[in-house]
């Protein structure tokens, strides 16, 4: 277990940031949000979503109760560009208060600034809310499968763990951890981390 700040501090939670997704990842949208602005909010006739163009590690087949209106400032071109080219996918969006939703665009409406090289675009999300979906199965630990394809006694309880964000599933250069030790003792200092990622996750939970 490394000392991964996986939930970062509680001042550190992204809010008001929206990412859409190339297919293989969520790629953050380099615009800020300006007003008029209208956080996600309940409505009252729900429908069917199903979100199919995800990343391969998710998949949701479920309702739409939420609708959210931005307004995205584009500073240049290129990012304008490279925005559109991906705006009919799935976006994945972060509010004031750093809840989590998921959805995709209902209407988008780009317009050019005049008298500057600045694009704004107005987009009408239909989301639904989603707390850990990007945290799941990120990596398979190695080491709770045995040579016999029976696995270790704690495999679902490690996994359950990895999945809520207690247990590292990535290093501090970025690479996948590929094995989990279970049998190994553990140390005072990720006794510790376990225990401030718990504390982190229960902060998370409470202020949404």
């Amino acid at each position: 277990m490394t000392q991964q700040y996986t939930f970062g501090k509680a001042s550190d939670h992204y809010k008001k940031r929206l990412f859409v997704s190339t297919g293989q990842e969520f790629m953050e949208v380099k615009a800020r949000i300006i007003e008029p602005y209208s956080p996600p909010a309940p409505v009252n006739k729900l429908k069917e979503t199903q979100i199919l163009n995800a990343p391969s590690n998710f998949e949701h087949r479920g309702i739409a109760s939420y609708k959210c209106h931005l307004r995205l400032l584009f500073d240049n071109k290129d990012d304008f560009a490279e925005y559109m080219l991906w705006s009919g996918w799935t976006h994945k969006f972060y509010d004031e208060k750093g809840s989590i939703y998921l959805g995709a665009a209902e209407s988008i409406k780009p317009t050019a600034v005049e008298a500057s090289r600045r694009y704004i675009v107005e987009i009408d999300l239909s989301l639904i809310k989603k707390d850990a979906y990007d945290k799941k199965h990120i990596n398979e630990f190695q080491d709770l499968d045995n040579v016999t394809g029976d696995g270790h006694w704690s495999k679902n309880d490690i996994i359950e763990m990895a999945d809520l964000g207690l247990i590292s599933v990535i290093s501090r250069d970025g690479q996948p951890v590929l094995y989990f030790r279970p049998n190994d003792y553990i140390t005072r200092a990720e006794f510790v981390t376990f225990l401030n990622r718990t504390r982190r996750l229960m902060e998370q939970i409470i202020r949404e």
